[in-house]
């Protein structure tokens, strides 16, 4: 993913020197959770394609989001929307709306037909966001914590 700006916030994908930070990122952002081995291998052998990190003024990572391929969706070359998240602080600025964009236009480069993914339905800002970058949000009647997503390119 080539280099972009929003604000006085830098994006681009995610470099091998950088995982250290994300997984860091990930921790605070998660409860706790590092990435963990197989997302860290996954990373520093395609993060640079699949994601998407954004910097502040101070070359702080402030926030990122990636992807994967579920093996149910790759003959359909869906790629899988995994996570989104940006630091407390630095919420309300429309990082995350920057960021989903900018990983969109990014992966609409590579033969993908779309993005897929779940949001929680508790989650009203990020279904709010999904919805305004071009998501369509869908119950599912089997899943009564999420609804599914869908990015068509």
């Amino acid at each position: 993913m080539e280099k972009s700006a929003y604000l006085d916030f830098r994006l681009e994908g995610l470099a091998k020197a950088r995982i250290g930070e994300i997984d860091a990122l990930h921790q605070l952002l998660r409860e706790g959770r590092g990435l963990g081995f197989w997302r860290k291998t996954y990373l520093k052998l395609v993060g640079k394609r699949v994601c998407a990190v954004i910097f502040n003024h101070d070359e702080q990572m402030v926030g990122f989001n990636y992807y994967y391929f579920r093996e149910s969706e790759v003959k359909d070359r869906i790629i899988h929307h995994a996570f989104i998240g940006i630091l407390p602080e630095e919420r309300g600025k429309g990082l995350a709306t920057a960021l989903q964009t900018y990983a969109i236009d990014r992966l609409s480069k590579n033969k993908l037909t779309g993005i897929s993914g779940n949001v929680k339905k508790t989650n009203t800002t990020s279904a709010k966001m999904l919805a305004n970058v071009g998501f369509v949000l869908t119950d599912d009647p089997d899943d009564t914590t999420n609804q599914k997503i869908y990015y068509r390119f």
